[in-house]
């Protein structure tokens, strides 16, 4: 029985647990949830608008000021616009020169300083589409 019992020990395997795959595969696993993992990014840019001074005293008689107010009312020379898109505002400064020998008048921008920056951006397209080309702007608080 003894001889048996040799065969049988010999033939048995001791059951090892290698580290290295293990932590290989561990390591990966991290680097794939690193790189997969999405990020909260912010996709505002706060911007201080500058002071100017020129802008606000140009001495033109003559100048269609477009006044922001920080909800993003559109005021072009003192009126209210009730729509605010870009063709709208545009449409609107092509009615104030509308009877002059005046070419383009200079517009100034008057955007009050907590205002979004695209309502900005709105009125400066809505400018290039009327073909203004004399632009201005000025950050103060225009309307409250």
């Amino acid at each position: 029985m003894s001889a048996v019992l040799q065969r049988r020990r010999r033939h048995r395997y001791e059951a090892v647990l290698e580290l290295t795959p293990l932590i290989d595969v561990i390591f990966l696993l991290l680097i794939f949830f690193m790189v997969s993992t999405s990020f909260e990014v912010t996709r505002e840019i706060p911007i201080q608008l500058p002071q100017s001074d020129s802008a606000a005293n140009d001495g033109n008689p003559q100048v269609i000021i477009i006044a922001i107010n920080a909800q993003g009312d559109f005021y072009v020379n003192g009126s209210v616009l009730s729509e605010t898109s870009t063709s709208a505002i545009a449409a609107a400064l092509v009615a104030q020169t509308a009877g002059s020998n005046a070419p383009r008048w200079p517009v100034r921008i008057d955007g009050h300083e907590t205002a979004d920056y695209q309502y900005i951006v709105r009125a400066m397209d809505a400018c290039r589409q009327a073909g203004f080309t004399d632009v201005r702007l000025s950050t103060v608080k225009v309307v409250d």
